[in-house]
């Protein structure tokens, strides 16, 4: 079934004498505009857990030091990689000489830790956003790595 559909589009487009390059083209914009992944639609994957997106992705709304209980209570991530944005002070910064590790959020709450190449000059207190490929220790503890942190 699928082959004849594939056979037919072929035939469809040598008869209509459609450059290659613009079949090409066509491919790559449909791809490109997310009608063509999961990607597109990965809000709806998490909805009503800010701070969570697709690898790679953007959620609609940043975690926060606040929100994430609600994002993190009772979510299991499947196979797929799940990405976490999260914005808060810096609790921790430390390095082991080769990796940086920082964190956010108070020891009372959810405690979201970024593991990553550098501290770019950022202290204790600073206002940060993290966000990296999430994975969850406990209740209390979740890990970003590898995480990318910026000033907020």
């Amino acid at each position: 079934m699928m082959h004849d559909w594939f056979e037919q589009g072929r035939r469809w487009l040598i008869d209509t004498n459609i450059p290659q390059s613009a079949v090409i083209a066509l491919v790559a914009a449909v791809g490109w505009s997310g009608l063509g992944n999961q990607g597109f639609s990965q809000e709806v994957l998490h909805d009503g857990r800010p701070g969570l997106a697709g690898p790679e992705g953007t959620p609609p709304e940043i975690a926060s030091c606040d929100t994430i209980k609600q994002t993190l209570d009772g979510f299991r991530p499947q196979r797929d990689r799940v990405d976490l944005w999260i914005s808060g002070p810096l609790t921790l910064v430390h390095t082991d000489k080769v990796l940086w590790y920082l964190a956010v959020c108070p020891d009372t709450g959810i405690r979201v830790m970024c593991v990553t190449y550098s501290d770019n000059g950022m202290k204790t207190g600073d206002h940060v956003v993290l966000a990296g490929a999430l994975e969850i220790q406990d209740r209390k503890h979740a890990v970003l790595d590898p995480c990318l942190a910026s000033r907020d």
